[in-house]
């Protein structure tokens, strides 16, 4: 059936019509959109430090660290470099300087805790702090650092 140009026209006009309703709709559709995401979402810029950092977690997996365990106690040591120096140490001064540094242990719970004078952990304790100093001093090359 043929449509005559009256027709035409009006059915012209009537598209014309329902294509302006569907683009008015959807931009109304838009704008709510819009105005819902302001209301409950916000800018990383706008947070403060302590909420992004609430904002995700750090993985942690034992490859990641080094595990000693100094009477009874499992110490975590996360420096690659430190945990190496400390493995380099003779077992009584590593654990004098884990119960220390680590546990927050005086000289006189380590000396009960060990069997030991209070003198000799202090002594010990030092010595072992000099020689972790020179191992964490050496180079990337292998040679001594200069004093």
């Amino acid at each position: 059936m043929e449509l005559t140009p009256s027709q035409k026209k009006t059915v012209r006009h009537q598209f014309d019509n329902f294509c302006k309703k569907v683009l008015r709709e959807e931009a109304r559709n838009y704008a709510k959109h819009i105005a819902w995401r302001s209301e409950h979402e916000v800018s990383l810029s706008e947070l403060s430090e302590e909420q992004i950092n609430r904002a995700y977690i750090l993985d942690e997996h034992p490859s990641d660290y080094t595990q000693f365990d100094v009477q009874g106690y499992s110490v975590t040591v996360h420096d690659d470099r430190l945990a190496q120096a400390l493995t380099e140490l003779p077992d009584e001064k590593r654990d004098i300087l884990l119960l220390s540094y680590f546990l927050d242990m005086t000289d006189r719970e380590i000396a009960d805790k060990l069997n030991m004078v209070r003198y000799t952990i202090q002594r010990k304790r030092v010595k072992s702090l000099k020689e972790m100093k020179q191992r964490l001093e050496v180079n990337e090359d292998g040679g001594q650092s200069e004093e």
